[in-house]
């Protein structure tokens, strides 16, 4: 059997998990509505809006880790792995590069997967595309769901725009950039490395199950529309 890509590291994994998240709630006043709609076991495909800095992403899988005794398998663009210290801390949390293979396998296993169809080009869209899913014709998590056969739990954070800003990343400049390096060059503002200190919730929804009746294309709507409505309630 081939060894799995999904390798977090058990040691490091608690103590990684309870900083973040009690950093989350202390300093973001974090929570989370609908872990009801996470299955208790099997696999599940995670399909979030992407923020500009997804810290989201890690409250919320380690959050679950916590609660729940369940830890999602996030699927991260490839620049991160070759980030310094990202990439340790991400493969400790069992990180993974987004590969269709690799995902394919871990639902199979039964793991929880999170995955944001927008990537990188969503996050640093531009404030004008604030809570706008930009996914482009990107239907390859539809595909796995319905190739694993696993329900989609749609979600997105409140608030998640405000805990960073990068007013220059919506021009021509940084975007022509971003497509000819696939590199998030753009100048983002915290308070210092940290987030600012806003109240971030996040919140899931019902899942949405595959079936024959259910084109690809059909699951690729569904989901844009359960975020849009989630967003539409939670984000004023």
């Amino acid at each position: 059997m081939a060894e799995s890509h999904f390798k977090p590291n058990q040691t490091l994994l608690p103590l990684i998990s309870k900083a973040i998240t009690g950093f989350g709630r202390s300093y973001n006043n974090y929570k989370v509505h609908g872990l009801e709609h996470i299955p208790k076991s099997g696999g599940a495909l995670l399909v979030l809006y992407h923020g500009l800095v997804p810290i989201d992403f890690w409250y919320l899988g380690l959050t679950m880790y916590r609660e729940l005794n369940i830890l999602p398998c996030a699927l991260v663009d490839r620049w991160l792995f070759k980030t310094p210290l990202l990439k340790q801390l991400t493969e400790a949390v069992g990180g993974v590069v987004a590969d269709r293979e690799v995902a394919l396998e871990v639902l199979r296993a039964g793991t929880v997967v999170g995955v944001s169809p927008g990537g990188t080009r969503e996050a640093i869209s531009g404030s004008e595309h604030n809570y706008k899913l930009v996914w482009g014709g990107r239907m390859g998590f539809a595909k796995l769901a319905k190739e694993a056969q696993v329900p989609i739990i749609p979600g997105f954070t409140q608030n998640i725009e405000s805990a960073y800003k990068a007013p220059f990343s919506g021009s021509a400049v940084f975007q022509k950039l971003y497509e000819k390096t696939r590199l998030p060059l753009v100048p983002i503002v915290g308070l210092g490395p940290l987030p600012f200190p806003v109240k971030l919730t996040t919140w899931l929804g019902e899942p949405i199950l595959p079936s024959e009746n259910l084109s690809v294309e059909d699951l690729v709507l569904k989901t844009k529309e359960a975020i849009d409505r989630l967003i539409a309630e939670h984000q004023s």
